[in-house]
């Protein structure tokens, strides 16, 4: 694995310090504190609104859907 060598200011190296696990590396860190800023694939959210409780929900989504194209195509006539 290639390596690169990052100069950040003391202030930030304290900050990432103060956030640093016992045993994590720095590398583990900032991949652990920027991987909800990275862009994650739709099908890993495949099922999660899923079961008897997102019922209502979906429903609640559709009937909001179609009201809002109904709506929309009156305006349009």
């Amino acid at each position: 694995m290639a390596h690169k060598t990052l100069t950040i200011s003391e202030e930030a190296y304290e900050a990432l310090a103060e956030l640093k696990k016992e045993g994590e590396s720095f590398t583990e860190l900032i991949k652990r504190i920027t991987a909800p800023l990275r862009k994650r694939k739709l099908s890993e959210f495949y099922g999660v609104l899923a079961g008897p409780e997102y019922e209502d929900f979906e429903k609640a989504v559709l009937e909001v859907r179609h009201s809002k194209s109904t709506r929309l195509e009156r305006l349009k006539l």
